[in-house]
């Protein structure tokens, strides 16, 4: 009996799962370790002001073979966005990214994000996206399909002439 319960703790034990998750926590003067602890600090004087990313993976050891990247993607509440990439060179580890004080002024802090686990050939291994990530739409893009849709309709229709008939 006991031997059992032994074999399927061992079994669920060793089971790792391969995941990619990604946390977003705000920075301000409760991230410092003095305002919990109540020792001196000038920091707290003019604490950071800020988001912070932590982005976090477990891989298959086989896959670092084939030289993975986090892609991370970041909206921003001023609707920019910035892509980054990080190499993955560990079968487990993590990466964080920080938005502080002017850049964060700027940016109007983080909106959404999506990260994403990418092979050398371009094959997405894992994806993980916040609650609210859009594709952010760009008055460019709108007006290339624009362009192009009134190009395409024109060309295919047939030359017309007008109705009305001028004296």
């Amino acid at each position: 009996m006991y031997k059992s319960f032994f074999l399927l703790f061992l079994f669920l034990v060793g089971c790792k799962k391969y995941d990619l998750s990604v946390s977003q926590h705000l920075i301000n003067r409760e991230y410092l370790a003095s305002t919990h602890v109540g020792t001196p600090d000038p920091c707290q004087e003019c604490p950071p002001t800020g988001d912070m990313l932590s982005v976090e993976w477990v891989i298959p050891r086989e896959l670092l073979g084939e030289n993975p990247e986090v892609v991370l993607h970041i909206l921003f509440k001023n609707y920019t966005e910035e892509t980054l990439y990080f190499p993955i060179k560990e079968r487990a580890s993590y990466v964080t990214y920080y938005l502080l004080d002017d850049d964060y002024e700027e940016k109007e802090g983080i909106f959404a994000y999506k990260a994403e686990i990418v092979t050398e050939d371009g094959e997405i291994y894992r994806e993980w996206k916040h609650q609210l990530w859009v594709n952010l739409i760009t008055l460019e893009e709108m007006e290339e399909e624009s362009t192009e849709q009134s190009n395409s309709c024109v060309s295919d229709q047939p030359m017309q002439e007008s109705v009305m008939e001028t004296p």
